[in-house]
């Protein structure tokens, strides 16, 4: 019995290693085609696959396995300098920075890589320098030119860039743009404060939600530049000149018709000030249109004789005065003078 049990144990070893040698040499072919084709990353993927199932056979499946591994650094070095060439050819309009961070975070964890590790680390700063200073080149001019919001973006990228520069290179770099920030913040740099008021049926957020983007859109025409609160550079805000205020008072009054649902009034004030002095005000009002505008016959008659006051057409009502407070807002932001600094290089 134990002689049957030992002979099906060889023939079943014999059977796996027979179905291993052909994978590895299936894994060897297809490396083979991928450095052919240029794959070099492939090409390694499919050898490292060779070489494990080689290491795991007893003896090792391949006779060679001296001359694969030596194959094996070989490949990843090529693979490597292929890398670093589309590196240093990328579209001049980016900067591939993950692909950079990949590379390096690569290396010191493939041995037949080691020897690359310094060299690559070089390349990669002295690209990143490039970069950072072709961006700060580029947010001066845009700044110099007016285009404020495009000098800030380029600022906001290069933060993004010099915390993986090396620290003394970090600090010069973090300095040019910290100065170059604090110029654009000081000159243009606007607060918008939380709109406060009273409220019915809207609220602060609601106002933020709604509002804010249409300020934001007039505010940058008018070449002023708002808080950007998720801006690596938030803390530089001390120094701007300019603040944006919102008040609102929404109030039921009055009836909808012969009905007993409220209308809603609503008046806003919005001004622009600096250092205290407002420089610009607005006072816009609305109140629900009576009749409502664009409801069927048989809606109408029934919203006008309705004896019962009903929250939902309360806000239906409600609904119509905000569109017409917001449609009033964009209209009187066209009247917004523009940020002094534009003003003077115009």
């Amino acid at each position: 019995m134990a002689i049957l049990v030992a002979g099906t144990a060889r023939l079943l070893r014999k059977h796996h290693d027979s179905a291993q040698k052909r994978s590895i040499n299936r894994l060897l072919e297809s490396s083979r085609q991928h450095e052919d084709a240029g794959d070099l990353n492939q090409a390694l993927i499919d050898l490292d696959a060779a070489l494990d199932l080689a290491q795991q056979t007893e003896p090792p499946g391949l006779n060679q396995l001296a001359d694969h591994q030596k194959k094996r650094r070989a490949l990843a070095q090529r693979d490597v300098e292929a890398t670093l060439d589309r590196l240093g050819r990328h579209d001049p309009s980016t900067f591939p920075l993950g692909d950079w961070l990949n590379l390096i975070a690569r290396l010191p964890r493939d041995a037949d890589l080691a020897s690359l590790v310094a060299p690559v680390n070089k390349q990669f700063e002295a690209a990143l320098k490039r970069e950072v200073d072709s961006q700060l080149r580029a947010a001066r001019r845009s700044f110099e030119s007016g285009q404020v919001v495009e000098a800030y973006r380029r600022c906001d990228r290069i933060a993004g860039l010099i915390k993986h520069l090396e620290p003394e290179t970090q600090s010069t770099a973090r300095s040019d743009a910290e100065k170059l920030v604090t110029q654009i913040v000081t000159q243009h740099g606007l607060i918008i404060q939380t709109p406060r008021g009273t409220f019915v049926f809207g609220s602060q957020s609601s106002y933020v939600s709604d509002l804010m983007p249409i300020l934001v859109e007039a505010l940058e025409a008018k070449g002023y530049l708002p808080y950007r609160e998720s801006s690596p550079w938030h803390d530089l805000w001390t120094h701007a000149l300019y603040q944006l205020r919102l008040d609102v008072t929404e109030r039921l009054e009055g009836s909808y018709l012969s009905s007993q649902n409220r209308l809603t009034w609503i008046e806003a004030w919005l001004s622009l000030s600096s250092r205290g002095v407002v420089l610009w005000q607005i006072n816009p009002t609305a109140r629900t249109s009576i009749p409502l505008p664009k409801l069927s016959t048989f809606v109408s008659s029934r919203l006008a004789a309705s004896q019962a006051r009903s929250e939902e057409v309360e806000k239906l009502l409600y609904k119509n005065a905000r569109e017409q407070i917001e449609d009033r807002f964009r209209r009187n932001l066209g009247n917004m003078p523009s940020c002094p600094r534009v003003a003077t290089k115009g």
